[in-house]
Formats: C-alpha cells, structure tokens, sequence
C-alpha cells in the first residue's frame, strides 16, 4: 500500500462533553489528526466524545498532556474514589492507512 502511514500509537480519550471542543482544539493546533466520536457511557449514562489520536510513540507524552491540560480533572465526589473525567489508552498500532 503506497497510503500507509507510520503510526506507533493509538490514543484513545473518552472526555467529558464539557472538555472535548477544547481538548480537540489543541490537539489540531499542534497538528495532531483527530477523530472525534460522540458516545454515552458511564453509571449515569452522562455525554461524551471518544477522540482518537495515530501518533508515533516519540510523540505520545505530547498528546497526553494537551489533554491533561484541557480537560482538567473532575471535581471530587463523595466517594472514596477520585473524580474522573478522561480515560485513556494508548495502544500499539501495527500498521495505518488513509484510504
């Protein structure tokens, strides 16, 4: 395939509605690709985005900062758990292409 890409990583951010316009703000001023997905989820079945992230493993810590600091922690609840507003994952990624 002539199309295909070098992306080492996949990161995948499942973000509160509230956050994600900012959050996918910056990571296409920093010239990150993103694909963004609506979902829903969670114990209340509360709103939010899946964005997914192809990036070479060099620039992983990049990406997961920009969200750190754009979709800042939630605030504390009455449980002994901390709040939570991001999950993430990255993944290695064997091969991409756009098509």
């Amino acid at each position: 395939m002539d199309d295909s890409r070098s992306a080492e990583r996949l990161v995948v951010a499942i973000v509160e509605n509230a956050h994600a316009g900012n959050v996918q703000s910056a990571l296409v001023e920093s010239k990150f690709r993103v694909t963004r997905i609506n979902t829903a989820g969670g114990f209340f079945r509360k709103g939010n985005v899946t964005l997914l992230v192809g990036v070479p493993a060099d620039q992983v810590d990049e990406v997961v900062e920009i969200i750190r600091e754009k979709a800042p922690k939630a605030e504390q609840s009455d449980s002994e758990d901390p709040a939570v507003s991001t999950m993430l994952f990255v993944l290695p990624v064997a091969r991409f292409a756009r098509i």
